[in-house]
């Protein structure tokens, strides 16, 4: 959620303008390159994934994929941060209590509800089919959802975000389905 930071003691309020977001789309990014050989050992290393249709062509292709495939949540990682951008845990040096939110580099616009503690309310995901080499990664993040409801201490306001990924080519991939609490 690319939101920005609430207003602190503001009402909680889920205006028509914030309602009319339901169904809004962000703009379709991009990843920065296709998917290598390399990328794909370093990302298997890193989440000690050990099916072997990661990184031997033989077993892949014995399991029905043309080549080499990525593990089914590799599209939530093929978005890194150029070299030279700001690094965004900067913020925590000037804000200890900050929450992250602003990581989320998904374009929709912001929320403006006027609450400032941003909780995790889960993810989902559905897989549709797993990258291969040489494929490059799109995605495109919509706002599902946007309800509040009363809680035992205040209002909440429940934020859906879907993002859609898929290959250049259109191939589904993975849907993400995040839900964020706002209170």
């Amino acid at each position: 959620m690319n939101a920005s930071r609430p207003r602190r003691n503001a009402a909680p309020i889920l205006t028509a303008d914030v309602l009319a977001l339901v169904g809004v789309c962000g703009p379709v990014l991009t990843a920065p390159a296709p998917l290598a050989e390399d990328t794909l050992r370093r990302f298997c290393q890193a989440a000690m994934e050990t099916d072997p249709i990661h990184f031997d062509a033989d077993a892949a292709r014995a399991a029905g994929y043309p080549g080499l495939v990525a593990p089914p949540l590799y599209p939530l990682h093929a978005f890194p941060r150029w070299p030279g951008t700001p690094d965004p845990f900067d913020a925590l040096a000037g804000d200890p209590d900050w929450d992250g939110i602003e990581l989320v580099e998904d374009g929709l616009p912001p929320l403006e509800i006027g609450l400032e503690r941003l909780l995790n309310g889960g993810v989902e995901a559905e897989i549709y089919g797993l990258a291969e080499l040489g494929e490059t990664i799109a995605c495109q993040s919509r706002y599902a959802d946007i309800h509040d409801r009363a809680g035992r201490s205040g209002p909440m306001v429940f934020v859906v975000v879907e993002t859609d990924y898929r290959t250049t080519d259109g191939r589904p991939l993975l849907r993400v389905r995040t839900t964020m609490i706002v209170r």
